[in-house]
């Protein structure tokens, strides 16, 4: 646990990969979160606790997303953890339209970082009716550093995982 803190890279990385599979330690890496300033330790905390899986963070996602105060590394963290998550949200919630609206908005970004995210996370609602938007991102040619491809490769991706999604949530009535 202390080395997800220590600030060094690699040490952060190894622990955030180990603590993603220990859903125990959610209030602990929550309470780091909080008092937490440091960009990397940050994004290490978010992508412990994307993997917990526990949709009690939902609302602390969509408003790290929506900070434009946090960096974009965090605020693409907080559109994975929506991207992983929203095959536990049903459709016609507020929750899930909170959520895509601020994707929706993200995909206005300057950072190509925080525009990929959202893209992937708007793949991953499985809802049809988002098809055109990303349709859109594909005229995004941005490389985004970092990651594979521009966003608008992940917006092609993404139109096809849609896709599949919304066969998952057909298949579970969500």
């Amino acid at each position: 646990m202390k080395d997800i803190l220590a600030g060094d890279p690699i040490a952060m990385v190894k622990a955030s990969k180990l603590l993603c599979y220990d859903k125990s330690t959610t209030s602990t890496l929550l309470r780091f979160l909080e008092a937490e300033t440091r960009v990397e330790t940050r994004h290490a905390l978010l992508y412990a606790l994307t993997w917990h899986g526990h949709l009690a963070q939902w609302d602390l996602m969509v408003g790290i997303l929506k900070n434009v105060q946090e960096a974009p590394l965090v605020r693409g963290q907080a559109a994975e953890y929506l991207a992983y998550n929203f095959l536990g949200v049903r459709t016609d919630s507020t929750e899930f339209k909170v959520a895509v609206d601020a994707l929706l908005e993200a995909l206005k970004d300057p950072s190509p970082e925080v525009r990929y995210c959202a893209v992937h996370a708007l793949g991953n609602t499985g809802h049809p009716p988002l098809l055109p938007v990303l349709q859109e991102m594909r005229q995004d040619p941005t490389p985004v550093p970092g990651w594979a491809g521009t966003v608008s490769s992940q917006a092609s991706e993404s139109m096809e995982w849609l896709e599949r999604m919304h066969e998952n949530r057909l298949k579970n009535g969500s």
